[in-house]
C-alpha cells in the first residue's frame, strides 16, 4: 500500500510539474555589439535576436536626439534570423523538427500559435564576453548540439582592420546520436533597414563562399542621397551543401495570407523548408516586372514568357508545387495561366507596395552528419552605408569608405581572412584568463563594447564617442577624461585623435571645449566646465607616457600651456589652488563655490603632470612656476579643506560646505592610473576612501556620489540634490580603481560585485545609463586592471613597472603589446599574446621577472 501511494504522489507531483508554473526572471534588453568601429552595429542579445539595427545611419546613432524618442533600429529586431531543421537520415521516423534560434514570436513575423511546428528554441544559454558572445541553444526534440558564436572584429592594435563593417557568426552542430542525422541550418535576412526602394540581390558562389550581395534600387527616387542607401552582403561558408534564396519579397521571409481564386493558404518559405530541409535555390534577384491589369490584351507567347518569368519567384512556386499535387499539368491553358498570373499580381500588391519591400534573401547548408560528427557553417553579414550626414547636410561619411568599395568586398576581405575573428576572439579570451573573480573580466569587456556602440570615425578620419547613445555629444573632455584608459591601451590613434580635435577648439582664453555637437566639426558652449582644462593636461600626459608619441607631445605643448595658464587665473588669493568661478563641472546638476576639493585635487593632479611633460620639452621656465604653485597649492589643500577625516565638498572664506564627495580624490586616481604617482601618500588616500565607504555606501544601493554627516554643514546646491544621491557606474569603477592600488582590494571588490550585480538586475547589462544609454563613463572599468597590475608605463623609454595588487593570473595591454601576466609571491612571467617586450626594461618590485 506505501509503495502505490508513493507512485500517486509521484504521479500527480509530475502532473503539477507539466502545469502551467514558470519562473520568470528579468529580461535583459542589450547585448554585445557587433559591428567596427565607427559603422554603425548590431545587438546580439540573450534572447537570440538581433536588435537596434543603426548600420543605416539610424537617428539614434547618427545623430543627437537626447532623450526623444527616435529610430534607433529596434523596429527592425528580426531582421535577420535563423531556423535549423533536424530529421533521422534513415529509419521509420522521418518526423522533421524545426526550430527558431531566437525567442522574438510576434505575430507580424509568423503565426506560431497556429503553425506550432515553427517553435523557438526552448532555451538559451548566452555568454556575453565582447567581442563575442556564445550561444547554446537547448531543446529536448533536438537530436543535435547546436552552439553559436558572434563575433566583431575588433583586434587590438589594428585600428583600420577594427573598423571594418561587419561581423561573423559561427555555427557547431555535433551529432551525438547514435543515427546519421540529416540536419538544416538556414539564416534569412530582411532589409527592411536600408534602401526604401528595395533591392536587388545577386547570388555569387566562389572559394567555398555562398553569397548574397543587396545592391539598392533607386531608379524613379534618387535615393542615392537618400541617408539609408547602401548595399549588404551576407554569406555562408563551412561543411554541408549549399541552399539558397536569392530575392524575396520581404513578407514572404515572415508570413502573408494569400487569397483568391486557389484558396487561401498561409504562405512563407518557412512551409517547405518544413517539408524538404531546403531553400529553393532560386537565381532570381530583381523583383518581377509589374503585371498588367488586363491580361487578354497579351498575346500567348507573352504570358507563356510571364508564367515562366514568374516560375522563379519563391512566392510563385508555392503556389504551383500546391496546384500541381492537384493538377500535374497546372497551368496547362490559357485560362489556368491568366488565373496563375492574375494570382501574381495580387500577391506582388498585396505584400510587396508594388514592389518595393523586395530583396529579401536567405542561405544554409544542408549537413549529413554520421554519429559522434561535428560540423562548422560560418556566416559573415557585412554593409555599406556611406550617406551618413550632420544635421546641417554635410556629407561625413564613415571611415571604411577608404579602405573598401562595397559591402560585397567587405564581405570577400573577411571571410577570407578568418584570423581577424580568430585574434578578436583570441582577445576576449586573455581578458578572461584570469583566476581573479568574473566581475573583473566582465567589467573589462562589457565597457569595450561601449568602443563599437557609441563610435563615429568619419571618412576625414576624426573619431569620437558619443557621451550617451545619442545623447549630450561626441568627445566630451569630462567624460574622455574617465573614459579612454582602454581606448589609448587597444587603438592609441584613436585617442590621439580626438584630443587633436578637441585641442583645435580650444578658446582663446586657453579653455578646453566640452563636448562635440552636433557633428564632429562644431562644439558646445560648456566652456565654463573648470575640470576640464587639468583633465586635458592630465590625458596629454597619460597619453605621451602610453604611446611615447614625441610629435603628439610637441602638437599639443602650446594647448597645455594655455590651459594651465588659465586655471591660474582661477586661484585670485595665490594659494595655488583654483578659487574663483568654480560652480560648473561634470556633475552639471550640482554647483560648487569656492575652493571645491574635487576641483582643488585635479589641479594639484595636473601640476604634476604637468611638469612631468616640462622636463620633456626641456621648459625650465614653467616647470619652475608649476612646481612652486604645486607646492603652495599641497599646503593650502590642508589648510582649507581638511577637516580631519576627508576633505570638505568645498570651503570660501568663512563659508564652506561639509559634504562628502564619493569622487574628491579623482585626480589621485588618475595620477595612479596613469603611472604618475600620487601627490598624497597612499596612507591619506587610503583614510579617506574608509570614511567615504563607512558613509556612502550600502549594499542594496552601491556607492552614492555622496552624503551630508549630520553634524557637517551643507546647503540647498547639495542637500538632497539629483546627482549627489545617485549612484555612478563610472564613477564606482574609479573609486574601485583607487582602492586596490591603496591596499583596499576587499572594499574595490564589493564595489565591482554590486555594480555588475545591479546592472544585471536593471536588465541591460551591457547598456549603463546616466545621460542616455551605453553612457560612455563607465569604460573607467578598465583602470581596474590598470590597478591591479600596478603599471606604470613609459613607451617612450621602453620601461614597464608592474607593482600588482593581488596575486594571480590576468590580463596586460597597452599599445603594441597584449600579454598574459601570472603574478605569485616570488615571480611575474609574462607571456606575451601579441606584440613584443624586446628591448624593454621591466620591473616588479622585488619579484623576478620572466619573459616567456
Amino acid at each position: 500500500m506505501m509503495g502505490y501511494a508513493r507512485a500517486v504522489k509521484t504521479k500527480a507531483r509530475e502532473r503539477f510539474e507539466r502545469m502551467a508554473k514558470f519562473t520568470a526572471y528579468k529580461e535583459q534588453k542589450s547585448g554585445i555589439a557587433l559591428g567596427g568601429i565607427g559603422t554603425g552595429s548590431v545587438e546580439l542579445w540573450p534572447d537570440g535576436e538581433f536588435h537596434y539595427w543603426q548600420i543605416a545611419n539610424q537617428s539614434r546613432w547618427g545623430g543627437q536626439c537626447d532623450q526623444n524618442r527616435m529610430d534607433d533600429g529596434e523596429r527592425h529586431a528580426g531582421a535577420l534570423s535563423f531556423w535549423v531543421r533536424t530529421e533521422s537520415a534513415g529509419g521509420e521516423d522521418r518526423t522533421p523538427v524545426v526550430r527558431k534560434l531566437g525567442m522574438k514570436t510576434d505575430a507580424e513575423d509568423f503565426t506560431y500559435r497556429m503553425y506550432a511546428w515553427n517553435k523557438p528554441v526552448e532555451a538559451i544559454e548566452y555568454d556575453g564576453r565582447f567581442p563575442q558572445a556564445t550561444l547554446h541553444y537547448i531543446d529536448r526534440a533536438l537530436p543535435c548540439d547546436l552552439r553559436l558564436c558572434a563575433v566583431a572584429p575588433f583586434v587590438p592594435h589594428e585600428t583600420d582592420i577594427s573598423s571594418s563593417p561587419g561581423f561573423m557568426l559561427e555555427f557547431t552542430v555535433h551529432n551525438p546520436t547514435s543515427e546519421k542525422k540529416k540536419i538544416s541550418l538556414i539564416g534569412a535576412l530582411e532589409p527592411s533597414f536600408g534602401c526604401r526602394n528595395g533591392y536587388r540581390n545577386e547570388l555569387m558562389r566562389e572559394k567555398g563562399r555562398t553569397a548574397v550581395h543587396m545592391n539598392p534600387v533607386f531608379e524613379n527616387w534618387g535615393g542615392d542621397e537618400a541617408s539609408d542607401y547602401g548595399d549588404l552582403c551576407l554569406s555562408v561558408a563551412g561543411d554541408g551543401e549549399d541552399t539558397f534564396l536569392t530575392g524575396e519579397y520581404y513578407r514572404f521571409l515572415r508570413e502573408f495570407v494569400s487569397h483568391g481564386e486557389y484558396g487561401v493558404t498561409q504562405e512563407s518559405f518557412l512551409f517547405a523548408f518544413r517539408e524538404t530541409g531546403r531553400l529553393p535555390d532560386t537565381m532570381v534577384g530583381r523583383r518581377p516586372r509589374l503585371l498588367p491589369e488586363d491580361l487578354t490584351e497579351l498575346t500567348d507567347e507573352a504570358v507563356d514568357n510571364r508564367v515562366t518569368e514568374m516560375r522563379a519567384y519563391p512566392f510563385a512556386r508555392s503556389l504551383l508545387s500546391r496546384m500541381s499535387r492537384i493538377n500535374a499539368d497546372y497551368p496547362a491553358d490559357r485560362v489556368e495561366k491568366e488565373g496563375f498570373l492574375r494570382y501574381c499580381r495580387r500577391q506582388m500588391t498585396d505584400i510587396g507596395d508594388d514592389g518595393k519591400a523586395f530583396g529579401a534573401a536567405a542561405l544554409g547548408k544542408v549537413l549529413l552528419l554520421a554519429p559522434g560528427e561535428t560540423a562548422k557553417l560560418r556566416f559573415v553579414l557585412t554593409w555599406y552605408f556611406p550617406n551618413h550626414k550632420s544635421r546641417f547636410g554635410d556629407q561625413m561619411g564613415h571611415y571604411y569608405e577608404n579602405l573598401y568599395r562595397d559591402a560585397a568586398e567587405v564581405n570577400q576581405y573577411l571571410t577570407d581572412h578568418t584570423e581577424i575573428f580568430e585574434k578578436a576572439m583570441a582577445f576576449s579570451d586573455l581578458l578572461y584568463r584570469t583566476d581573479l573573480p568574473a566581475y573583473y573580466p566582465e567589467a573589462w569587456s562589457t565597457h569595450l563594447s561601449t568602443i563599437v556602440k557609441d563610435s563615429w570615425r568619419l571618412k576625414n578620419g576624426r573619431f569620437g564617442l558619443w557621451e550617451g547613445l545619442g545623447s549630450c555629444g561626441f568627445h566630451t573632455t569630462d567624460i574622455t577624461y574617465h573614459a579612454s584608459f582602454g581606448l589609448v591601451s587597444l587603438f592609441p590613434e584613436l585617442q590621439l585623435a580626438q584630443m587633436r580635435m578637441g585641442a583645435a577648439y580650444q578658446r582663446e582664453d586657453g579653455r578646453v571645449h566640452h563636448f562635440f555637437t552636433p557633428d564632429l566639426a562644431h562644439t558646445d558652449e560648456g566652456f565654463d566646465r573648470v575640470d576640464m582644462n587639468p583633465q586635458f593636461v592630465l590625458m596629454v600626459a597619460r597619453d605621451y607616457l602610453y604611446t611615447g608619441d614625441r610629435a603628439y607631445l610637441d602638437d599639443l605643448w602650446s594647448h597645455v600651456c594655455r590651459a594651465m595658464a588659465s586655471t591660474f587665473r582661477l586661484d585670485r588669493d595665490g594659494d595655488g589652488l583654483p578659487d574663483t568661478d568654480t560652480c560648473r563641472n561634470t556633475y552639471d546638476a550640482w554647483n560648487f563655490a569656492g575652493t571645491p576639493a574635487y576641483i582643488a585635487v585635479l589641479w594639484l593632479a595636473a601640476l604634476k603632470a604637468a611638469i612631468g611633460l616640462a622636463a620633456v620639452k626641456n621648459d625650465k621656465e614653467n616647470a619652475k612656476c608649476w612646481q612652486a604653485a604645486l607646492e603652495k597649492g599641497m599646503e593650502a589643500l590642508e589648510k582649507k579643506l581638511w577637516n580631519g577625516a576627508y576633505y570638505d565638498l568645498w570651503r570660501a572664506d568663512d563659508d564652506y560646505d561639509g559634504c562628502l564627495m564619493t569622487d574628491q580624490l579623482d585626480g589621485e586616481w588618475f595620477l595612479r592610473m596613469a603611472g604618475l604617482g600620487g601627490n598624497l601618500s597612499d596612507a591619506r588616500v587610503r583614510r579617506v576612501l574608509e570614511v567615504i565607504w563607512r558613509h556612502n555606501f550600502d549594499p542594496e544601493d552601491g556607492l552614492v556620489n555622496a552624503t551630508c554627516p549630520i553634524e557637517k554643514k551643507t546647503g540647498v546646491f547639495t542637500y538632497k540634490n539629483c546627482q549627489a544621491e545617485a549612484c555612478w557606474t563610472g564613477i564606482g569603477y574609479v573609486f574601485g580603481a583607487l582602492a586596490l592600488r591603496v591596499g583596499l582590494a576587499e572594499m574595490a571588490g564589493i564595489e565591482m560585485e554590486t555594480i555588475s550585480r545591479n546592472q544585471a538586475r536593471f536588465g541591460e547589462y551591457w547598456s549603463h545609463w546616466e545621460c542616455g544609454a551605453w553612457y560612455t563613463r563607465p569604460m573607467s572599468s578598465w583602470t581596474t586592471l590598470t590597478a591591479l597590475l600596478g603599471m606604470q608605463l613609459d613607451n617612450n623609454r621602453k620601461t614597464l613597472s608592474l607593482s600588482p595588487a593581488v596575486n594571480g593570473s590576468m590580463p596586460l595591454c597597452f599599445p603594441g603589446v597584449l600579454a598574459e601576466v601570472t603574478i605569485t609571491e616570488n615571480t611575474c612571467v609574462i607571456k606575451p599574446v601579441s606584440g613584443t617586450l624586446d628591448g624593454w626594461k621591466i620591473t616588479a618590485g622585488e619579484r623576478r621577472v620572466a619573459v616567456e
